[in-house]
């Protein structure tokens, strides 16, 4: 989730505390304790995007990661402030970090938590990484719980909880919507997933505000022409895309998960299977991207002997803006070694 949630999340979590354990000192410690594994985001500016993509969400999201630096945070709270109960301390900044953990781990980017024993990705796939109906609970809760009402914060914890569960239903029922629809349509399915997608929204145009006009008594036509403007508004875990691996291609389709029904968006070629592909394996930037994606795909396109492969995530290419995030270029110039580029 956003750094922002995550520092939210601390401040209710402390809130919701007994009473020996609620005073400033444990808010500090729960509330940095949220934040502090996206420390982590000074690798983009000491090594860039490769660096980011390799240590992002690595070490100082893992288990061990964040008992080590927990204890170190607990020592200096114990060092330089007034209370003196490193043990509790070190439990509160812990309980911080792995409420960072657990919030990482419902989104889709995917967290080391076995660092450094294995560099494992894992994700519940279950909210997008900005939600702004979870942050408002949280932020909610806070409010509420002002003045000692530990109580309330407890119920907001509650509310959080259940928001989550509601979303692993409408995941599992995502998944089963496309594996089905997948299996009906003769393509046999190596795996099937399904992602939280960002939620749209349509805002009428000024022509549909207000009285009648020629423009609102009009048949209905695309939003664009009718002037309005589809926004992104990440709220929600109701908007989804469902993926099939078939063992040669990646199908993506867009799900709506109450009614069930789907439409099939598109079907690419898996990157690992694209003959150019074969020939960059080795280089390290083409490893840490294949490492990196799910759904790895690669295009392709020849000019005058000179060759272009751009890498993209299927997870990611869906997000809304012309210039998608983690994206890899890879020319080769006949008497050059290649030659990798990260960017949009």
């Amino acid at each position: 989730m956003d750094t922002v949630t995550h520092g939210l999340t601390g401040w209710l979590v402390s809130r919701a505390m007994p009473g020996e354990w609620n005073r400033s000192e444990a808010t500090a410690a729960v509330t940095l304790g949220a934040v502090l594994p996206d420390a982590d985001h000074i690798a983009s500016l000491v090594g860039g995007s490769e660096m980011y993509i390799r240590f992002h969400r690595g070490l100082s999201h893992s288990l061990l990661g964040v008992t080590v630096s927990s204890l170190v945070i607990a020592l200096l709270f114990a060092r330089f402030g007034h209370w003196k109960d490193r043990k509790r301390l070190f439990l509160l900044t812990l309980l911080g970090q792995l409420s960072h953990v657990v919030l990482d781990l419902l989104n889709a980017y995917g967290t080391q938590v076995l660092q450094p024993f294995s560099d494992a990705r894992f994700s519940l796939d279950l909210l997008f990484v900005v939600d702004l109906a979870f942050t408002g609970i949280i932020a909610a809760g806070i409010a509420l719980s002002r003045g000692g009402h530990a109580a309330r914060a407890r119920v907001a914890l509650a509310v959080l909880a259940g928001y989550v569960g509601v979303a692993a239903l409408l995941h599992a029922r995502a998944v089963d919507v496309v594996r089905e629809a997948a299996l009906r349509s003769g393509v046999p399915v190596v795996s099937a997933q399904a992602l939280p997608r960002l939620p749209t929204v349509e805002i009428p145009g000024l022509d549909q505000v207000g009285f009648a006009t020629p423009a609102v008594a009009s048949p209905l036509t695309g939003q664009a022409e009718r002037g309005g403007t589809v926004v992104p508004f990440p709220a929600g875990p109701f908007a989804w895309d469902g993926f099939i691996d078939d063992g040669r291609t990646y199908l993506r389709a867009r799900i709506e998960p109450f009614g069930g029904s789907l439409e099939w968006k598109e079907r690419v070629v898996r990157g690992y299977d694209v003959p150019q592909v074969r020939s960059l394996r080795g280089i390290s930037e083409v490893e840490t991207y294949l490492w990196f994606a799910r759904f790895p795909v690669a295009k392709v396109s020849v000019d005058h002997g000179r060759t272009e492969v751009t890498f993209y995530d299927m997870r990611f290419d869906r997000m809304a803006g012309s210039r998608p995030p983690f994206r890899l270029r890879v020319t080769e110039t006949p008497g050059a070694p290649p030659s990798a580029r990260w960017g949009g």
